[in-house]
């Protein structure tokens, strides 16, 4: 199965919206879905630790 094919899924309860920026992110990156998902939420907790720091 090649990454980001739709056979791969997001296996998180997430509202659809989170979800479909998650797949486009994945296809526009060339990535699986769940890297996809990883890599948003490394920066959003990068981010979030700058805002505090």
């Amino acid at each position: 199965m090649a990454r980001g094919d739709c056979g791969d899924s997001l296996n998180l309860r997430v509202p659809p919206d989170l979800k479909r920026q998650v797949e486009e992110y994945a296809h526009r990156a060339g990535i699986s879905i769940n890297a996809a998902a990883r890599v948003l939420l490394a920066e959003a907790l990068r981010l979030e630790r700058r805002s505090k720091g």
